[in-house]
Formats: structure tokens, sequence, C-alpha cells
């Protein structure tokens, strides 16, 4: 996995989300970490559904890879 580059970000109270695009897998991934819980998904998608799980990340969070695709500081 190379460098991601961060599309789009918002945050919503304690909630961070973040569209973020893998140019060497050529894949999207949309990252979410709410601060009150430290609960942290990432979730891959597809184009067409990037909006829809970049506005309710939580309610896609069962298919999360947060493993492979955790967010590097």
């Amino acid at each position: 996995m190379g460098e991601l580059v961060d599309l789009a970000t918002r945050r919503a109270g304690t909630i961070d989300v973040a569209l973020m695009w893998d140019p060497t897998e050529r894949t999207l991934i949309v990252v979410a970490r709410d601060a009150r819980t430290n609960e942290e998904v990432a979730i891959p998608v597809s184009g067409a559904e990037a909006s829809e799980v970049y506005r309710h990340p939580f309610a896609y969070a069962h298919r999360s890879a947060r493993d492979r695709y955790s967010r590097r500081g």
C-alpha cells in the first residue's frame, strides 16, 4: 500500500471522517474515528458508494478493514 491521498475530510462532534485514495492500489477508503470512544473504521468503497459511506461510515462499519488501511500520522 502506498501513501494515501486525502480527498475529503470532515468533523462532526467527536467524529473525524476522511475519504482517502490509495493510488498504488487504485482504491478508495473511508476512514472514520470517534475520539470519544476510540472506535476507528477503515472501509474500502467503490466510487459509486463513496459519498454514501463518507456521510454514514459507522453504518458500514461491519465492512471495516482497519488493520490494512490504518492512517499513518
